[in-house]
């Protein structure tokens, strides 16, 4: 190598090149995204172009969540064993006070009704969460279809367990 030649320069990109192409692309990318964002909330049904409440406010806006609590402790032999099961339940609708009067109508039935799912049921019906989920749905089921047959309405949207215990 001659010493009065001058260094060669690295071969490949400068770092300044780099950098300025990753900023390019990192712009590109964002502008792409904020574009994307605008057109669906702009075009999409009921999309911040149309101005509109979304259609769940708007539910709750015209009819709050009722609760209703069922006064009756509800007692019931666990199949396969010498345990039994006592709960208290609450129901709650938002359709309206219409559901929690029907509610309170249709009690005899609706105890009648909640007493039949109770009575199928065994210990690991109650066991852990995923269960008493299961029972929870399959009591809302029960009311839903006594409100059905005798008021015409079916407005119980969820069951809840407010005391449950197993002797």
């Amino acid at each position: 190598m001659d010493a009065d030649a001058p260094p060669k320069k690295p071969k490949g990109r400068s770092i300044a090149a780099l950098l300025g192409f990753a900023l390019c692309f990192a712009a590109g990318a964002g502008a792409g995204g904020a574009g994307a964002a605008i057109g669906l909330l702009a075009f999409a049904p009921g999309g911040a172009g149309a101005h509109s409440v979304p259609k769940k406010a708007e539910e709750h806006a015209k009819a709050p969540v009722e609760y209703v609590e069922i006064d009756n402790a509800f007692t019931s032999n666990l199949v396969d064993t010498g345990r039994y099961l006592q709960v208290r339940i609450a129901a709650s609708s938002d359709d309206g006070p219409a559901v929690g009067a029907a509610i309170t109508a249709h009690k005899p039935a609706i105890v009648s009704a909640v007493l039949a799912v109770l009575g199928e049921l065994g210990e690991p019906d109650v066991a852990d969460r995923i269960a008493k989920d299961k029972l929870r749905a399959k009591i809302r089921a029960a009311i839903n279809d006594v409100l059905s047959r005798k008021a015409g309405l079916a407005g119980v949207s969820e069951v809840f367990i407010v005391s449950l215990v197993i002797q």
